[in-house]
């Protein structure tokens, strides 16, 4: 039986090096700052929270089945990871965007409270 690797290494050692990275990601993940202006819905803290997991536990999934010689099944599992990361980095722009637009409405508040304050 011949050893399947990647880059000269086992398929089963990237496979637990995905499963490392995405338990990491799981318990160490950035937490919203308190001062968030913008609260995020159900959905975006769900993607944001568990879609990057979700991605390394795919990569690691296919090598595992790959390592079973089950190449063709861990390709196209592995390959569902690439939706997955978009879907996962469009909700991290947005998030951005919707941030950086509560905290700009908040300047422009206080600008215009200022502005009529009498001197």
């Amino acid at each position: 039986m011949m050893t399947q690797t990647l880059l000269g290494a086992p398929l089963v050692f990237w496979g637990m090096l995905c499963l490392a990275i995405a338990v990491a990601y799981y318990y160490i993940w950035p937490r919203p700052d308190p001062r968030r202006l913008a609260p995020r819905t159900t959905r975006e803290h769900i993607v944001l929270r568990y879609f990057h997991s979700l991605v390394w536990v795919l990569l690691a999934a296919g090598c595992f089945l790959a390592a079973a010689s089950l190449g063709d099944l861990g390709r196209w599992i592995a390959l569902l990871g690439i939706p997955v990361y978009i879907i996962f980095l469009v909700y991290v722009v947005r998030d951005r965007r919707k941030e950086d637009a509560a905290r700009a409405a908040q300047r422009q508040g206080a600008g215009a409270r200022n502005a009529g304050a009498p001197q």
